[in-house]
């Protein structure tokens, strides 16, 4: 018997669907914010240094958020950063290069996980897609809030440490989280591990240490008393209204709003709420969603 075979209008349905698939993902990896590693110089001996940081450090007031889960392995956990990959520029035009910032070729870059500030008895935890299509399923490595010159690294360049190989590197679906709520800052150096350099040692020097933060849930990163009342400081996520909310007492619970809407730019932003000088006062976040 000769197989069914399927029409030209399935055939076509089945073409399209796999093409706006594709674009889908063409589309959501478009979106991601990409934190490239490259050298200051194209010489040996010059540091590496995050080519962009300045566009998603600590400094620039950016945050990457991570939102509650229950996670079937690792229970209650804030998880997130599919929309952010730590690259290292490419030095070939094999890999879409040369980029002038880029390393040199012959250089393998790593991250150093250095430090990490955050919430009392936090921790930080690294997830790594080996991949680099599917996303991460487990916790590769974590860092404890606290932590000060931590040793846990991951490759940022997709090369062998061969001399002369691209120190280019591109891998999505890695991921972080953390398990309490807050806002972590965490410090991370680039180190060159490749061993192409003078006497066996490393083309670049290291870089200096960057911070980036990591906000977990919805929450208030600090409150600073003002002289007529307090300054609250909070991640506000692009497209999302913020309000501030009050109260003098959390039993029975009545809360009043006393700031908003306040439109998230996806920046930490600082709002000045007056008349609470001397008083005790219970504050908390609301968003319109």
């Amino acid at each position: 018997m000769i197989p069914a075979i399927p029409s030209l209008a399935r055939l076509h349905t089945w073409l399209g669907c796999l093409a706006l698939w594709w674009m889908s993902a063409i589309m959501a990896q478009a979106q991601h914010r990409h934190v490239n590693a490259g050298a200051t110089a194209a010489k040996v001996g010059a540091p590496l240094y995050f080519a962009n940081g300045s566009l998603f450090d600590a400094a620039s007031g950016s945050f990457f958020q991570l939102n509650a889960t229950n996670h079937p392995v690792y229970g209650p956990i804030y998880f997130g950063g599919s929309d952010v990959t730590f690259t290292s520029l490419a030095a070939t035009l094999n890999n879409g290069g040369p980029d002038p910032s880029a390393a040199l070729p012959g250089t393998r870059v790593e991250m150093l996980f250095d430090s990490v500030q955050g919430p009392s008895g936090g921790s930080f935890s690294f997830w790594d897609s080996f991949d680099g299509f599917f996303d991460a399923t487990e916790i590769t490595f974590s860092v404890p809030t606290g932590t000060t010159n931590g040793t846990q690294l991951t490759l940022l360049s997709e090369n062998d440490g061969s001399p002369g190989a691209d120190p280019y590197g591109h891998i999505h679906g890695r991921k972080f989280s953390v398990d309490r709520p807050g806002l972590y800052t965490v410090g991370v150096r680039l180190v060159d591990v490749g061993g192409n350099g003078p006497g066996g040692g490393p083309m670049h020097a290291p870089s200096s240490l960057s911070y980036f933060n990591f906000q977990a849930g919805l929450t208030i990163a600090d409150i600073t008393p003002t002289s007529d009342g307090v300054s609250l400081r909070f991640g506000a996520v692009s497209g999302v209204n913020y309000f501030v909310e009050a109260s003098d007492t959390l039993s029975p619970v009545a809360w009043t709003t006393v700031a908003g809407p306040i439109a998230g730019s996806g920046k930490l932003e600082r709002v000045e709420v007056s008349g609470v000088a001397g008083s005790r006062r219970f504050f908390r976040l609301r968003t319109d969603l």
